[in-house]
């Protein structure tokens, strides 16, 4: 049988959380303000999964290039290529920020 290639597939240590993070985050990550300009790292939040991006980007820093309603269009680098995410801030955090 062909292994299934889903969108969530082989990603069950990146999109899970740990036993005492369950749930739903604390309402900080709401307050931050991001301007256009801003590095980011992207931080997959596994409780709030339809507006994550690919996992391939998980770890990976960008630039914040403009906002689309509640979320950020964010320009980043995969290998050679330029991409363009566009995410919510659960996803995202400044970039060079513990944890």
């Amino acid at each position: 049988m062909k292994r299934s290639k889903g969108l969530r597939s082989r990603g069950r240590s990146l999109l899970s959380k740990h036993p005492r993070e369950r749930g739903m985050r604390g309402l900080s990550y709401l307050l931050v303000e991001y301007r256009v300009g801003d590095r980011v790292c992207f931080d997959i939040d596994p409780s709030s999964i339809r507006t994550a991006p690919h996992r391939r980007y998980h770890g990976l820093t960008g630039v914040i290039i403009g906002r689309r309603g509640k979320a950020y269009i964010v320009e980043t680098k995969l290998g050679d290529k330029r991409k363009i995410i566009i995410t919510t801030p659960e996803h995202i955090k400044p970039w060079g920020t513990a944890a």
